[in-house]
């Protein structure tokens, strides 16, 4: 099954494939973990900011053999893309799916570029998201206030890009959740209603389960998870060192496995269909 037949199979069933931040090896490696285990598929998601850390051939390096070690399948994608030539390039390099992020931007030219790389992803067999409103919060390269995403303006977005998926703003925060942070809901509702088409969420970490199964039920098919594997990761590392232990590889090892432990819990929790695991 192709990602592009995976996606429209995720928004009939109401199902949601989890997207989980890497950046080096063994987050890479945790993912997948993950995946052999629940067997069933997930995004593993690289921003510019990890490129520029660990170095996209590098990157492709691990992903490529990782995919060869496993049965199920996984999808390599561009998170939070805003680097025209970046995204090109990893269009270019094999990637599964790409996001180019112009939220920021006015309307038209957001408008204008996302159309111009949805086009370039299709030609090379590339799936697309493209952003609509503003996901608020700080991670990695991402900066911004929250802005939701006006319903209207969502469905006039859409049938001017055609992207084969569309983050949209209700409130979700990129970064470590505030207690002010709460999910539009009703607006969602709105939005699904009209464009009828593959949403994504981001900055959805640590929330209550029938927070995702609502958002499930109301289009959404990817769910993006970075901040609590970062959380996760960097918890076992305090635990390890109070611990005395002297071995990084063990230390690592146990880090990763942490992570391991959240994604199995989210692919579980999205996979459900329809409200009823």
């Amino acid at each position: 099954m192709s990602l592009k037949e995976l996606l429209k199979k995720a928004y009939t069933e109401q199902f949601a494939i989890g997207g989980f931040g890497f950046y080096n090896l063994e987050s890479a490696r945790a993912v997948v973990e993950a995946v052999k285990k629940t067997k069933k598929p997930a995004w593993l998601m690289v921003t510019e900011k990890s490129i520029d850390y660990a170095g996209l051939s590098q990157l492709l390096g691990i992903v490529e053999k990782l995919k060869k070690d496993s049965e199920t399948p996984f999808y390599l994608h561009l998170d939070h893309g805003k680097n025209i030539e970046t995204i090109r390039h990893c269009v270019k390099s094999g990637f599964d799916s790409v996001m180019f992020d112009g939220s920021g931007l006015p309307f038209d030219q957001n408008t204008a570029l996302s159309r111009e790389l949805a086009r370039y992803a299709k030609r090379n067999g590339v799936v697309f998201e493209a952003e609509i409103g503003h996901v608020g919060g700080k991670e990695d390269k991402v900066s911004a206030r929250m802005f939701k995403t006006n319903p209207s303006e969502a469905l006039h977005f859409y049938e001017l890009v055609k992207p084969d998926m569309m983050a949209v703003a209700i409130g979700n925060i990129h970064g470590e959740q505030t207690a002010k942070e709460e999910l539009d809901f009703t607006l969602l509702a709105k939005i699904s209603d009209l464009v009828k088409a593959p949403l994504v969420l981001h900055g959805c970490s640590n929330r209550a389960a029938r927070e995702y199964q609502v958002a499930i039920s109301q289009g959404i098919v990817k769910i993006n998870i970075d901040t609590e594997l970062r959380q996760a990761f960097v918890e076992s590392l305090h635990r390890s060192l109070r611990k005395k232990e002297k071995d990084p590889r063990e230390i690592l090892t146990l880090a990763s496995g942490q992570i391991t432990k959240v994604v199995e819990g989210k692919i579980e929790l999205f996979s459900c269909s329809k409200l009823v695991c």
